[in-house]
């Protein structure tokens, strides 16, 4: 049993650095914020979720919607073209879609220190008007050659139908086999949020929602140290599918630890209390 234990608060403890690393955000620790490891007060993770391909494009809503963000997201994408796209992917492209589209380049280019300099000087640039044309983005974004993976950040639902956005990438996928991660940055719009979880599902991509300056204080405690006592707070309910699916794993370890400890408790009890059997 004390072996048992040993092992899940290893898991625990695993399961913990795993979130700390896909929050990749500020925490705080009484009254002082400390940086992650990334060296930066907003890691990209906390933004965009961990990219897996090799492959991929980056669709950012610029949208009139948008405006109050976008220096938000700008700095978060810059930080995601170094932290991430530099360093795991082959080669990659960025384009913005309001009214209309604004690709950085007319196809995906390899993952250089200049090409990721040129990227950072294209998104200082960007800005916020117009309509929120998804559907036309996707289609530009599919006609990249050796796409393996989409990753759209938007705050809406698209202005056209959501159905048709859905069969149309439906289509899509029956000729190439493309990833489409959703990230919503706007997760109290419900509308837009299940729009968001469909896409991604159907195309075998994930849906992920950054977590609120809010959400990080609450769990502060659990960042730091772990919870693996009883009276330690629950997990609050995450949006994106990474996060939520930890939570999970997190809240099915915790119970198995309590009650390995409740019986090691019973146990102890049991030894101490009984006599030891004589040998005749």
């Amino acid at each position: 049993m004390e072996v048992y234990v040993r092992c899940v608060e290893k898991v625990m403890r695993r399961y913990v650095q795993r979130l700390q690393w896909l929050l990749s955000g500020p925490i705080l620790c009484g009254r002082t914020w400390h940086k992650q490891s990334t060296g930066s007060s907003s890691g990209s993770r906390r933004l965009f979720g961990a990219i897996l391909e090799s492959k991929v494009c980056v669709l950012l809503d610029t949208s009139g919607s948008m405006g109050p963000y976008l220096q938000q997201v700008k700095t978060g994408l810059v930080l995601l073209i170094w932290e991430q796209l530099r360093k795991r992917c082959h080669s990659f492209n960025l384009l913005s879609f309001a009214e209309g589209l604004q690709p950085w380049q007319d196809a995906l280019v390899e993952t250089t220190d200049a090409a990721c300099h040129e990227a950072m000087q294209w998104v200082t640039h960007l800005q916020a008007q117009g309509s929120t044309s998804v559907l036309q983005a996707l289609l530009k974004a599919f006609s990249f050659h050796d796409l393996e993976g989409l990753y759209l950040l938007t705050d809406g639902k698209p202005d056209t139908s959501c159905s048709l956005v859905l069969s149309e990438v439906q289509r899509l996928r029956e000729e190439r086999d493309v990833k489409v991660h959703t990230i919503s940055f706007n997760c109290s719009d419900r509308a837009a949020v299940e729009f968001l979880r469909k896409l991604a599902s159907l195309t075998g991509g994930r849906y992920h929602c950054p977590v609120g300056e809010d959400t990080l204080v609450t769990i502060h405690g659990l960042l730091t140290k772990g919870f693996i006592e009883e009276r330690d707070p629950a997990l609050p309910p995450f949006e994106g599918d990474d996060l939520r699916i930890l939570a999970r794993e997190i809240t099915k370890a915790r119970s198995f630890l309590w009650q390995a400890q409740s019986f090691r408790s019973q146990l102890q009890k049991k030894n101490n209390v009984e006599p030891k059997a004589t040998l005749l």
